[in-house]
C-alpha cells in the first residue's frame, strides 16, 4: 500500500518544480496520510493502476472544487479561496472517507492538460514550412484532447522581440523565453483545413469538458488558467472536428497527402503516454504516410516530445531532405523556450 505513497511524493516534487506549490503540498500530505492510515492507503490504491497518479488524484479534487464542493472550493485559488493546501488536503480525506463512491468515476478520467502556450513552438514549425513550401497547410493532430493548439493562429503572440496575430484576440502569448528567436517568424500561414484525433475527445461546448479540462491545470496557476479559458473562449466561436479515434485508424484515412498542400501531422507530449510499441507504430504510420509523398503533395511531421531532459520541438519533411530540423527547446508547458535557428 506504501507504493502509492512513494509516487504521490514523487509526483509533488514533479509540480513544486514546475510552479505549484498548492499541488505539492496537497499531494506531500496525501502521502503522509497514506502511510499513516490504512483504510485511506486502501482508498487511494487504485491510483496505482496509472502512470502518474498524483495527476488523477489532485484533477479530481479540483473538479470537485470547481463544481462547487463548499469545503474544498473555500481553500482553492481557482475558486477564490485561501489557497491553504493542507486545509484542503484535510477537507479532502473527509471526502473520500465519508464519500468513496463519489471518487471511483473521478479517478478513470484520463489527465488532459490541453495546454495553449504549446501554440508558440508550434506557430514558429508552422511558420518555417510555410517559408520553406509556400503553399496552404492541412493541419493533423494527433492527441489533440479539445483541439486547443489546432487553433494556434487565433492567438495573439508577443515573443518580447517580435509579435505576431491578432491584437484583439482574448488570448495573448507571452512564453518565457531563455535565448534566440523563431526563424521565418514573419512567414505567411495558410491553413487549408484542420482535424484531430484523441481517445477521449473534449468538447469546448460542453460546460462539463470544459470543467474537466480546467481541473488539470494546477489551481494555483493563475495564468495558465487565464490562458486555458481565453482559448476555451475562442474554441466555442471557431468550431474543429476531433475524431474519437486511435491514431491507427484515423492516420492512415486522414494524413495521406494531398497534391496542392502541405499535410502535416503533429503532437505535443504524446509519446510519453503511449507504451513502447505504440511509439513505434506512430513512427512507422508518420513514415509510410511521409514516403508516399511527392514535390507537389509534400507531408511533414512536427513533434513536441521529452528527449534528453528537454521538450525539443522540431520537424521532418518529406519527400526526404535530410534529418530533423530544430525549432526549440523548452519545459513541458512551452516555458523556458530557447529557439533554434533552423537552416
Amino acid at each position: 500500500m506504501n507504493d502509492i505513497a512513494t509516487r504521490l511524493e514523487r509526483q509533488a516534487s514533479a509540480c513544486e518544480a514546475m510552479g505549484s506549490a498548492f499541488t505539492a503540498i496537497l499531494l506531500r500530505e496525501a502521502a503522509a496520510d497514506a502511510r499513516r492510515e490504512l483504510l485511506l492507503a486502501a482508498l487511494l490504491h487504485p491510483l496505482s493502476n496509472y502512470a502518474r497518479p498524483g495527476l488523477h488524484l489532485a484533477g479530481a479534487l479540483h473538479y470537485l472544487a470547481l463544481r462547487g464542493e463548499p469545503t474544498l472550493a473555500r481553500h482553492y485559488p481557482s475558486t477564490g479561496g485561501d489557497g491553504d493546501a493542507r486545509s484542503a488536503w484535510t477537507a479532502a480525506r473527509a471526502t473520500l472517507i465519508s464519500s468513496s463512491s463519489r471518487f471511483a468515476p473521478l479517478w478513470t478520467q484520463i489527465p488532459q492538460t490541453n495546454e495553449p502556450a504549446r501554440s508558440m513552438p508550434l506557430l514558429a514549425a508552422f511558420a518555417w514550412l510555410s517559408a520553406r513550401f509556400k503553399m496552404p497547410l492541412r493541419l493533423r493532430e494527433v492527441g489533440a484532447s479539445a483541439g486547443l493548439n489546432l487553433r494556434f493562429d487565433r492567438y495573439r503572440y508577443d515573443g518580447g522581440t517580435w509579435q505576431r496575430g491578432d491584437a484583439g484576440s482574448p488570448l495573448v502569448l507571452r512564453n518565457r523565453i531563455l535565448g534566440g528567436k523563431p526563424a521565418n517568424v514573419d512567414a505567411r500561414i495558410i491553413v487549408d483545413n484542420r482535424i484531430g484525433c484523441d481517445l477521449n475527445p473534449l468538447d469546448v461546448t460542453k460546460e462539463e469538458d470544459r470543467l474537466r479540462l480546467t481541473s488539470f491545470v494546477w489551481p494555483d496557476q493563475t495564468e495558465r488558467l487565464a490562458r486555458l479559458r481565453n482559448a476555451l473562449a475562442i474554441a466555442r466561436n471557431f468550431p474543429v472536428g476531433i475524431d474519437a479515434e486511435p491514431f491507427a485508424t484515423w492516420l492512415p484515412r486522414e494524413g495521406i497527402p494531398h497534391g496542392g498542400a502541405l499535410t502535416v501531422v503533429f503532437h505535443t507530449i504524446v509519446e510519453e503516454h503511449l507504451s513502447p510499441d505504440e511509439k513505434s507504430e506512430l513512427d512507422a504510420a508518420i513514415c509510410s504516410l511521409g514516403d508516399a509523398a511527392t514535390p507537389e503533395a509534400p507531408f511533414a511531421h512536427v513533434r513536441m516530445e521529452l528527449e534528453a531532459g528537454a521538450y525539443r520541438t522540431s520537424v521532418r519533411v518529406w519527400p526526404k531532405a535530410g534529418g530533423p530540423v530544430a525549432i526549440c527547446e523548452s519545459d513541458g508547458h512551452a516555458q523556458g523556450i530557447i529557439w533554434a535557428v533552423p537552416a
